[in-house]
């Protein structure tokens, strides 16, 4: 039986008449943040928000590869068979949205994303109910982009349904150092969660409660506070004033 990927490559190969080894490159499926995330989940036993996480990254995998393929017709034929990238790239896309509304997905947006955010802030919030939870802090903390803007856009994206961010509210457990951070990060998710959106003041306001987290989120990993995330880095200094909020 063919796996899922080899499955994938083949009807892409039949839309696009790229190889089929080049198709099936586009499909492999890799061992991204999202798919460690989902592990961390399950390993301290929440099954139900990983299999949701897989089922998320299965599909913008899926979508991407239509997406890449289409990508790759219009660079070798944008000049010489422009008609045949329109039609091509049509295809793709068509095919990426099918597959992204099979899963309850209404469309190619922020939805995908803001479901991987909602599941590191579950993993926040289980790390901070744990005496030391760095685990799920650092699978948590690979998947928030290093971009405060675009993590603004994501935390206040709905997914396919309404989240429990206000669960936030009511996380107790230990005060170590590790657990306290977790919670604090988790708190500040759901802060940013509510920031409407309005205009570039609420844009940037939601970002800066989003650096504010990540580096909470660094703290209950036992890293460095946003050790290598230059634009949050350049955001906190720009915009906060060089220093995170006490609260």
């Amino acid at each position: 039986m063919q796996s899922r990927a080899a499955q994938l490559a083949r009807r892409i190969q039949a839309v696009t008449g790229l190889p089929y080894t080049r198709c099936l490159k586009l499909c492999e499926p890799s061992e991204g943040s999202s798919v460690r995330l989902a592990r961390a989940l399950r390993s301290a036993g929440l099954t139900e928000a990983a299999d949701q996480l897989l089922v998320v990254d299965a599909v913008t995998t899926e979508a991407s590869a239509w997406f890449s393929a289409g990508g790759e017709i219009e660079e070798l034929y944008y000049y010489t068979d422009n008609e045949r990238v329109q039609r091509t790239y049509s295809a793709c896309s068509g095919a990426a949205e099918t597959a992204l509304k099979r899963v309850g997905f209404e469309s190619y947006s922020w939805d995908t994303d803001a479901e991987v955010y909602h599941a590191a802030f579950l993993a926040l919030s289980k790390a901070g109910t744990l005496p030391d939870g760095r685990a799920l802090a650092r699978a948590a903390l690979d998947v928030f982009a290093d971009g405060p803007t675009w993590c603004s856009d994501i935390i206040r994206t709905r997914g396919r349904s309404p989240f429990t961010y206000g669960t936030a509210a009511d996380l107790t457990g230990p005060r170590t150092p590790t657990a306290v951070a977790a919670r604090k990060a988790a708190r500040a998710m759901a802060r940013a969660a509510v920031v409407p959106f309005r205009g570039d003041e609420e844009w940037y306001g939601a970002a800066g409660i989003m650096v504010e987290a990540i580096w909470h989120a660094g703290v209950a990993a036992g890293l460095p506070p946003l050790k290598g995330r230059r634009n949050c880095q350049d955001h906190l200094r720009t915009f906060m004033g060089g220093e995170i909020p006490q609260r």
